[in-house]
């Protein structure tokens, strides 16, 4: 499976989009029933998140390194040999480039993920304080 797809795979579970909307309207009605479960599964879906992202982070880390140490590769054995006879094992300028980019997209998509997670789970706690303030056990909503 390639890591992009992998991301996507993650992306998808770690950051399942929460009805806001429908936890908003059960927080205003405090149903328990309904807004109890996405606060309690909380936990679980953070860390299962920061575990994606972290692996998807080191595997883009280390193909960009092992990118880095082709194209070191390549300008050394450019510059040491003769113009007419390239060495055919090592990947092109122009394979090198693509992977960057390739790189550059992944690093990108997997920010837009954190990002977004950033701003679920902000929005998360800021309504389970709210829930918190306005369904106290003994009060009645309204």
């Amino acid at each position: 499976m390639s890591a992009f797809l992998l991301l996507t795979v993650l992306a998808a579970q770690s950051v399942e989009p929460v009805d806001l909307l429908s936890l908003d309207a059960a927080i205003e009605r405090c149903e328990r029933a309904t807004v109890l479960p996405v606060f309690a599964a909380e936990a679980q879906r953070r860390s299962a998140a920061v575990t994606g992202f972290y692996q998807e982070q080191a595997q883009i880390v280390a193909e960009r390194f092992a990118t880095a140490g082709k194209r070191r590769a390549l300008r050394e054995a450019t510059a040491a040999s003769v113009p007419a006879m390239p060495d055919a094992s090592l990947p092109t300028d122009q394979e090198l480039s693509l992977r960057q980019l390739a790189l550059d997209d992944r690093q990108r998509a997997l920010d837009d993920q954190r990002r977004l997670e950033t701003m679920r789970q902000e929005a998360v706690d800021l309504k389970r304080q709210y829930f918190l303030t306005r369904c106290a056990a003994n009060k009645k909503p309204g």
